[in-house]
């Protein structure tokens, strides 16, 4: 098997052979490379050229006249600049294999409102293009439209979460079951709880709400606290674990708190209930506090505002082991800086 035309590219032969046995599934390889000279004419470099062929080796073969020069002047009549149609063939090599794209790269352009979104969500997942417009991507876009979701929410779900317009039939399957655990169609989290039952196994999402159930939650608790805080599911069950037995055991802290404010679960143990705890009660202890305070008030503002209520009594009252001793455990260092962590 000759490997000539991808030596073209400045790959070593040993590269190149990899790449003919593993990646070919062809009878031989021309003895020249007219669509790699193509490229390369085209104002691509052979980094950029060897890349593309390593995605789809099946390029080094297309015809120059027929396949590649029409495809990639219907990108630029589409008003793709040099610059976007790199990156959008980078991201789905396969687009020059396929025949009359434009239909889909103009019906994904009008949803997503730009060049840019639309170069975002291919590189995210090339499905978009290569999936049946007729078959899958209109019907499923059709689908969250029927269930109150607007353009633009559907929009920023092409551009997050692409996958989902690939399988109708798992679109139906997602939307039916949070449907079920009773989340509103015109809820803020109603995307997320697309996201989340679509990427969560049912075995590890069943094994959460199992954790949960454990510490005293009932089912109407469990599907109540996923309406408000889906992501909360993306964690592992040791996650959970740790987290609740932190707040219900050492911290005090009762259900119906953690019900009413769920991003709880969504904390750092580490470096955000632990640390901001102990603070907590070290103030408590020393009497420091003018007032008392719940746990959420504590753990929910951002890291400036926490430290300019309740860390700089440290400073103010020369405890510095307990002021170094809470930097050290949020940001592995003794130098505070102010700014925002996210939980």
């Amino acid at each position: 098997m000759l490997v000539d035309p991808l030596q073209l590219c400045e790959l070593s032969s040993k590269e190149a052979a990899k790449m003919a046995k593993d990646r070919i599934c062809l009878k031989k390889l021309p003895s020249s490379s007219p669509s790699i000279e193509f490229f390369k004419q085209s104002g691509w470099s052979d980094a950029q050229v060897m890349k593309l062929t390593r995605r789809q080796p099946k390029l080094i073969f297309a015809n120059v006249e027929t396949v590649l020069k029409p495809r990639m002047r219907s990108l630029q009549d589409m008003g793709f600049s040099d610059t976007e149609i790199f990156q959008l063939v980078s991201s789905c090599p396969t687009l020059l294999c396929l025949r009359d794209i434009q239909p889909t790269i103009n019906f994904w352009r009008s949803l997503l409102g730009s060049n840019e979104r639309f170069l975002k969500a291919c590189k995210r997942n090339l499905f978009i293009l290569t999936s049946s417009l007729a078959r899958n991507i209109e019907p499923s876009i059709s689908l969250l439209r029927e269930h109150g979701i607007s353009d633009e929410r559907i929009a920023h779900m092409v551009v997050t979460m692409p996958g989902y317009f690939g399988r109708i039939d798992k679109l139906k399957e997602v939307i039916k079951y949070i449907e079920e655990l009773g989340v509103p169609r015109d809820s803020g989290v109603y995307t997320y709880a697309l996201h989340v039952v679509a990427n969560v196994s049912r075995s590890k999402f069943d094994a959460t709400s199992v954790t949960l159930m454990s510490f005293g939650w009932s089912q109407p608790d469990i599907n109540a606290l996923f309406r408000k805080c889906p992501n909360i599911w993306t964690h592992s069950k040791k996650n959970i674990r740790d987290k609740m037995t932190f707040l219900t055991k050492e911290a005090g802290c009762e259900l119906t708190c953690i019900s009413r404010y769920p991003l709880l679960l969504k904390c750092s143990l580490e470096k955000r209930l632990r640390p901001r705890y102990e603070v907590l009660k070290f103030l408590n202890q020393n009497k420091l506090l003018d007032r008392e305070h719940n746990l959420p008030s504590v753990m929910m503002p951002n890291e400036e505002k926490f430290r300019k209520k309740f860390l700089f009594l440290l400073r103010k009252e020369k405890f510095i082991a307990q002021y170094d001793s809470y930097v050290v455990a949020v940001q592995g260092k003794q130098h505070v800086v102010a700014e925002n962590l996210d939980c």
